[in-house]
């Protein structure tokens, strides 16, 4: 299948494009105005939820229309691939139904994706990073646990300055100061980069 090189560069444009335009979209709508009932809730917008609907139907429903309208590339492997696919656009749902926190002048109260629920002082953290290939914040605690708080949630300003007021000057390193410095001043890591 020769295709003509405009054809290769204009695909490769088109979804540059599109990407671009969604991850622009879910960057906005984490810093949308929120109500000040909500103000110390750091949780994920509505658009977390609508993108993880969309993979989950466009995935799903691929899996199911390749095997009603049978051709000859449908294959147990495209099928499982396709399943697959709508399998990893849950976790964006689940995050969004559980991954719920508050933050408060004593510590957090936080969510997993899995739903377990937990809370911790600040004065309990002994380490917080920001991992850039995962676009989130790691806090690690005295007993071992780990708390993850996404960059794609609202609310990070308030967490940003909360964390900083509260936890030990040790726990953090000169780049997650910084980050949470511009955090706190409604500048949130960026989620596309």
């Amino acid at each position: 299948m020769n295709r003509p090189w405009w054809s290769v560069a204009l695909q490769w444009t088109l979804w540059f494009l599109v990407m671009t335009a969604v991850m622009g979209w879910l960057a906005r709508s984490r810093l949308r105005p929120r109500p000040s009932s909500e103000g110390r809730q750091v949780r994920h917008p509505v658009s977390t939820l609508i993108l993880g609907l969309i993979g989950f139907t466009f995935f799903a429903g691929i899996a199911i229309l390749s095997n009603v309208y049978a051709n000859r590339t449908t294959t147990i492997y495209t099928t499982l691939t396709f399943v697959g696919f709508a399998l990893l656009s849950l976790p964006l749902v689940a995050d969004y139904v559980f991954a719920r926190h508050e933050v408060c002048e004593q510590g957090m109260h936080y969510g997993r994706m899995i739903g377990v629920r937990g809370t911790f002082e600040w004065r309990e953290v002994v380490r917080v990073r920001f991992a850039p290939s995962m676009k989130w914040f790691t806090i690690t605690l005295m007993d071992g646990r780990t708390v993850r708080v996404s960059a794609m949630m609202m609310g990070l300003p308030e967490f940003a300055r909360l964390l900083l007021n509260g936890v030990n000057g040790e726990a953090l390193d000169a780049d997650t100061r910084a980050l949470l410095d511009a955090t706190a001043a409604g500048h949130p890591p960026s989620i596309w980069r």
